[in-house]
């Protein structure tokens, strides 16, 4: 006789009327939107008492007065990744196998299906039991599962179901949604999502060197009213910039790409965590490189938007061919509070999920719409600023040299440290700047 058979969870009741389908299938929707998994995933710091309570009523097989919820919530906990291995708990996980194995409850093997795809490692010892366990018990499984199976045969084998979930999303317009639909409530869950998503990168990757294929992978990773998927973030990360390390996208798919980047994981230059920790080098100079490229536009079309000059034409061409050289190797801007308003204003108009950081220029009176750029060339830091705000150089090792990516600057008191090399933009500017860097 199985665990399950001897809890006490029978009671009599009466059939309660039932709801029109149509309330009802929406209801269903509504709450497995809110709650996709049957089995509750219990805080850290109780899984060890949970685990701890169900082992010691398996030690003393006592099964009086267990509730449905302490059994798979403890299950949870078990196959964890700090307790899956654990040889004082083998006697435990082994009756769990069993369980499986003999249960007619199809609360408990659905639980115990959430578990293994929840906990789901290619070919690890755990996955490969529980997948034995579950498999014997198929039949019994019930209708999401069914359905799930119908879907993705190979779900339930342990070496294989990671990749034929990311063949199944291959050909998907909208993998987050059509996944739900065929039974995967949780996408972005752990497990065996979590490999699927690396092997869908994997495979997708020769399509993200078009515009429908970077939708499509952005549309996974931040499906709508979902926050984005942090796991599996560099590779998708890598993914998108990998193309572009021997060759430039065309410059409105290059724009795209740092919208979207930035606005899902934050810019790297200020924020080098989260995400970006895993990109390879190589390829985080690329995007470096583009927002290097980025800042210098951005920075020169703001201006111009906000001032009326006509020095910006000649210093767009100065500057951005310097950069074409691969002359300058980092920019930051710094908006007055004038061109700051311009840049998130613009940033919203072309809906792009995040505007680019930019620092802020804080110096009132005269030069409270005094924008700046901030260069690094090789061994130099270059101050670029509008309305006739001359052009400074620095040495890099002067200590008081304005830093790139911070937040606040003030003109006034760049140009007020000792040390550097300053010139209006007259005469023959560009080849001063040239001698000088």
């Amino acid at each position: 006789m199985g665990l399950l058979e001897k809890l006490n969870v029978r009671r009599q009741f009466e059939a309660p009327a039932l709801p029109a389908t149509n309330r009802l299938a929406s209801a269903t929707e509504r709450i497995l939107s809110r709650w996709p998994d049957v089995v509750a995933n219990p805080p850290e710091r109780d899984r060890e008492k949970l685990v701890a309570e169900i082992n010691l009523r398996f030690l003393n097989d006592d099964w009086s007065d267990t509730p449905m919820s302490l059994v798979t919530s403890a299950a949870r906990a078990l196959f964890d990744a700090e307790r899956r291995e654990r040889p004082d708990l083998e006697e435990l996980r082994t009756f769990y196998f069993d369980e499986c194995r003999v249960s007619t409850r199809m609360g408990f093997l659905g639980a115990m299906a959430s578990v293994y795809i929840g906990s789901y490692v290619p070919g690890a010892r755990h996955s490969v039991e529980l997948s034995k366990s579950l498999r014997a018990a198929q039949s019994r499984l019930g209708g999401r599962w069914t359905n799930l199976l119908e879907q993705i045969p190979n779900v339930l084998d342990p070496f294989d179901a990671h990749e034929a979930v990311a063949r199944k999303m291959l050909p998907m317009e909208d993998p987050w949604t059509e996944l739900k639909a065929i039974g995967l409530r949780s996408p972005h869950a752990n497990g065996l999502m979590d490999h699927a998503h690396l092997a869908y990168i994997k495979e997708y990757s020769p399509q993200l060197k078009n515009r429908d294929g970077m939708q499509r992978l952005f549309g996974w990773l931040k499906p709508e009213r979902q926050e984005a998927k942090l796991t599996g973030a560099a590779e998708a990360i890598s993914a998108c910039l990998g193309h572009w390390t021997q060759a430039s996208p065309p410059e409105d798919e290059q724009r795209y790409l740092l919208e979207n980047l930035i606005g899902l994981y934050g810019d790297p230059r200020v924020q080098r965590g989260g995400a970006w920790t895993g990109v390879p080098e190589q390829l985080m100079s690329v995007i470096l490189r583009w927002l290097t490229r980025e800042n210098i536009r951005f920075f020169l079309d703001i201006v111009s938007a906000v001032e009326e000059s006509h020095m910006w034409e000649p210093r767009r061409k100065f500057w951005l061919g310097l950069h074409q050289q691969g002359r300058i190797e980092a920019a930051w801007v710094a908006f007055s509070d004038r061109a700051a308003r311009e840049a998130w204003s613009r940033s919203k108009l072309s809906g792009s999920r995040g505007t680019f950081r930019f620092g802020r220029q804080t110096a009132g009176g005269s030069r409270s719409n005094t924008s700046l750029l901030i260069l690094k060339i090789g061994r130099k830091i270059v101050v670029e600023g509008s309305h006739n705000y001359r052009v400074h150089i620095f040495d890099s090792m002067n200590q008081k040299a304005p830093p790139l990516y911070g937040e606040f600057y003030d003109c006034d008191k760049i140009r007020d440290v000792p040390g550097a090399k300053a010139k209006s933009h007259l005469g023959y500017w560009e080849g001063w700047v040239l001698e000088n860097i």
